[in-house]
């Protein structure tokens, strides 16, 4: 198991990286780092690797300090955002590269070469060297150059970004099978919903060098700690609209503030509280402008997606998104009602999920 305790990181005076962050990742879990750019995800890894050096705290590996390992005593494998290739070698030395370093014999060091370019794509090019190769080329060269030797953990940033749509769902199949066939420790970082999503075992979010939440894809998809995960995980992300709590003999009624009723709490809740409830777009139902206690909205913009349709819907000053089926048709400025799940509501005071149960 490696982990990262209290681990603090600064550059400079300025500059804070990380802020207190605990994470611990087991032994053959597949472990995403999700976070927008600048978040620090890159700052875990080269703590992870040895690359850099915590301000505060310490990194561990089955409970014992590594912090003051050099990045070769760490067994750790890394492939970079930014390819770093050797451009005087060819796709094959490249990939090989790291093996001989290990020491493998010549027979395994084929072997590993071939099944990885052959898993990639990239068994056409291994003749060729990085300067003649497209940038998503380049990117699963130095994806195979990690995953290509037996390591303790590897280390993967952002390693399949650069990549086309089509190529970048393939290669995620392609990598949640061979670190399984591998039994490999993988910790992930990516900006893409979808891609965290479909690949975590465990599912850590990272904003502004802070961890909000850890769990796994589940976890956060329906129970987020506060707005930033919330709005942060799935696609489209979870809407926010204003309520107030209003007692109604034994029940809490949750209203919008146009006063139609989502939902209801057997548990107390304080009366004309301001609250924020979440909504994710399958939650939400269109109805017609006039039914009794639907909520009223106009829609704004209709996004076609194929599968699925998602109208954009103003509710006085919220937006709320709603999935809706690719043969239900409403356009942009139509006068719609919104019918809620009130069963997958959640609700939040500030940025803070309130845990009650509500139906």
């Amino acid at each position: 198991m490696y982990s990262l305790v209290d681990v603090h990181k600064r550059y400079g005076l300025k500059t804070v990286a990380l802020r207190k962050i605990n994470l611990e990742i087991e032994d053959r879990e597949f472990c995403v780092l999700y976070g927008p750019a600048g978040a620090g995800k890159s700052t875990v890894l080269n703590l992870f690797a040895g690359i850099t050096q915590p301000t505060r705290g310490d990194v561990r590996r089955d409970g014992h300090s590594i912090a003051h390992l050099p990045p070769e005593r760490r067994d750790a494998a890394m492939a970079f955002e930014n390819y770093a290739l050797y451009s005087h070698l060819s796709v094959y030395e490249n990939l090989a590269f790291p093996l001989k370093a290990a020491r493998l014999k010549r027979v395994e060091t084929q072997s590993r070469v071939k099944k990885i370019s052959e898993v990639l794509g990239i068994s056409h090019v291994l003749d060729r060297r990085p300067g003649m190769l497209s940038g998503g080329q380049r990117q699963r060269v130095a994806l195979g150059r990690a995953i290509v030797r037996p390591a303790n953990i590897y280390l993967l940033d952002e390693p399949i970004g650069h990549l086309d749509a089509k190529l970048r769902h393939r290669m995620r199949a392609e990598l949640k099978a061979l670190a399984v066939e591998l039994d490999a420790t993988v910790l992930f970082t990516t900006t893409s919903s979808k891609e965290a999503l479909a690949l975590a075992d465990k599912l850590a979010v990272i904003n502004q060098g802070r961890l909000e939440q850890v769990g796994t894809p589940s976890e956060l998809y329906h129970s987020p700690a506060n707005t930033f995960v919330a709005s942060f995980v799935g696609d489209p992300p979870m809407s926010f609209l204003s309520v107030t709590t209003h007692s109604a003999g034994e029940v809490t009624e949750i209203q919008a503030l146009g006063g139609a009723v989502i939902a209801r709490s057997a548990e107390e809740l304080a009366r004309d509280r301001r609250l924020q409830a979440g909504v994710r777009a399958g939650a939400i139902l269109l109805k017609d402008p006039g039914a009794k206690g639907v909520l009223p909205g106009r829609v704004g913009v209709v996004e076609h997606l194929g599968y699925t349709n998602i109208a954009v819907v103003h509710v006085g000053d919220d937006t709320l998104s709603v999935s809706l089926r690719p043969d239900v048709k409403v356009n942009a400025g139509e006068n719609v009602g919104l019918m809620i799940d009130s069963g997958q509501v959640h609700l939040f005071e500030g940025t803070k999920a309130l845990r009650v149960e509500i139906h």
